[in-house]
């Protein structure tokens, strides 16, 4: 039963990993701004845009992960329940992880571009 619904809830993945990643980006900027880190570095990097980056490389390494899965899969066939199943779960996952990549680039840029305060 939690097999079932770990498979279900998997295309889920990457839209849950943007979401982390907005959140960091967001603690980043309240907590330097508030603690007046807005200055600090990290070597020779502000520290909001070092940590933006990482957080950044970090989620979209994940993303990647999560797409190979579907395009290693997409010519084996897949039962369940006896059943050969739609392709739908590995499309959406891989459509997941393309468009929670843009979205994190989308909102990862501000951080490079514009102070942190």
């Amino acid at each position: 039963m939690i097999g079932g619904a770990a498979k279900a809830l998997r295309p889920a993945l990457p839209l849950l990993l943007w979401g982390a990643h907005f959140g960091v980006i967001y603690a980043t900027h309240a907590f330097a701004c508030e603690r007046s880190f807005d200055e600090a570095r990290v070597m020779g990097v502000p520290f909001v845009q070092a940590l933006v980056g990482g957080a950044t490389v970090l989620a979209l390494l994940g993303l990647a992960l999560l797409a190979w899965a579907p395009l290693a899969r997409m010519g084996l066939p897949e039962a369940d329940g006896g059943e050969e199943e739609p392709r739908f779960r590995l499309w959406f996952l891989f459509a997941a992880c393309c468009a929670s990549a843009l979205a994190i680039l989308f909102q990862a840029t501000p951080a490079f571009v514009l102070p942190a305060c």
